[in-house]
């Protein structure tokens, strides 16, 4: 795996994502922090998450379109130049919970032509053999700077000094994209005629159709939906369980959120690539799945115990959270990229993104609504055991058999330089 840093283009690909993360993740605790403790209302904690996804989901599909046809390289350059200027309007806002909501729905826009453009040039880097390795990599390296950057969040929050900690995010994104100014990635016009050659609403159309028409992406699309509901549900309801229930510190909750982190790392970058050499993605996507769902009806036995154990269950919790969310991430990630054309990567992964955060985001109000009536520890368990209940049965689907054949590779080929993969397209 560590192997694919011998190719430069990767190197530099991977040191961009690993000091824009960093700075990431010393700016969303100081945000998530900041509106929990502004307002108590689990609904207005689910609006942070709500903001980020927004853009994604209503305009995702509409950019999916351009990392197809323009540079990825200079996508991925502009947007965190345009980040960066937005994270810098946030010093002046970061004791206005609806200022900052708004800047965070900005800054998403940016997000949704970059992640397009970054997920679609990683064959384009590694080759076609090695993107289970390169997905690895990538989520062990969020999960790293999960894991530091909130660290370091932890301790600012402490000093109380939010200028620094957005001023650390802009400077981020401004070495990002200067590294990304050395990386050699193939011009839009060497990947297919077909879509220069369309009108642009065209492309987003003959996108669409030709994800949806292929059976293994049609059943990750359908088993991406409940999946991202309840992760939605999870992610209002979590902060809120830390927050108000568990009634953690300050520097407590930045330890819990880099327990996440940790769970992620061991995940990423042991026990996922260890069950991929051992299961097939698609088997290891279903028991993740159901994995995580029998894990959030645990947090109930969790509140009991810390009463007694203190602190420490809670951690274990998070932690193990990270290590099941890294089996569903991986094996989803890779099988949908590697089962999509080339010429149609920037836009299936705008339609997974897409597909994702708008579930999301039924999932975020659902869950402040849960937590309302039936309290955010009961809401958390009912959609973990609702997701299982769901998802036993997508084994006996259709789609199922196709994205079953789907098998990761049995050895690396060429590590070092990035092969010419032509992909035939119906």
């Amino acid at each position: 795996m560590f192997a694919l840093l011998k190719n430069r283009n990767y190197l530099l690909f991977w040191a961009s994502q690993v000091i824009s993360q960093l700075g990431d993740g010393i700016t969303r605790i100081a945000i998530t922090y900041l509106v929990a403790t502004l307002s108590k209302d689990p609904l207005a904690i689910g609006f942070v998450i709500f903001a980020q996804l927004l853009p994604t989901a209503v305009f995702g599909i509409f950019l999916g379109p351009i990392a197809d046809r323009y540079s990825r390289k200079w996508l991925m350059i502009g947007s965190d130049l345009y980040r960066m200027v937005i994270v810098l309007f946030m010093i002046g806002y970061h004791d206005s919970v609806p200022v900052l909501i708004g800047l965070i729905v900005l800054q998403g826009f940016g997000s949704a032509i970059f992640e397009p453009a970054r997920s679609a040039s990683i064959p384009e880097i590694v080759g076609e053999n090695n993107i289970h390795n390169a997905i690895s990599l990538s989520q062990g390296t969020r999960a790293a700077m999960d894991l530091i950057g909130p660290s370091i969040g932890a301790l600012l929050l402490l000093l109380n000094n939010y200028n620094v900690i957005f001023l650390l995010d802009a400077f981020t994104f401004l070495v990002s994209a200067l590294l990304l100014v050395g990386l050699n990635l193939i011009n839009s016009s060497s990947r297919g005629s077909q879509t220069v050659q369309e009108s642009y609403l065209s492309s987003i159309t003959s996108g669409i159709k030709q994800v949806v028409k292929m059976p293994a992406l049609r059943f990750l699309l359908l088993l991406l939906i409940p999946v991202t509901l309840v992760v939605g549900i999870l992610n209002t309801n979590l902060v809120a369980v830390l927050t108000n229930v568990f009634e953690v510190s300050a520097s407590q909750f930045g330890l819990l959120e880099a327990s996440f982190a940790i769970g992620a790392l061991v995940g990423s970058l042991g026990v996922g690539p260890l069950f991929l050499k051992k299961f097939r993605p698609s088997s290891l996507l279903i028991s993740g799945t159901v994995a995580i769902g029998a894990w959030m009806i645990v947090i109930l036995f969790v509140n009991d115990m810390r009463l007694t154990f203190g602190i420490a269950p809670v951690f274990v919790w998070c932690i193990i959270v990270g290590i099941l969310n890294t089996l569903i991430n991986v094996p989803l990630s890779s099988l949908f990229l590697g089962a999509t054309p080339a010429p149609f990567r920037g836009r299936g992964s705008s339609l997974l993104g897409a597909t994702a955060n708008s579930c999301q985001m039924i999932g975020i109000l659902g869950g402040g609504m849960i937590a309302k009536s039936i309290g955010v520890l009961n809401g958390t368990a009912l959609s973990g055991a609702l997701l299982i209940l769901v998802v036993i049965i997508y084994p006996f689907l259709k789609g199922y058999k196709e994205l079953n054949s789907i098998k990761p590779p049995t050895k690396d080929n060429d590590l070092s330089t990035p092969r010419k993969v032509e992909i035939a397209v119906d």
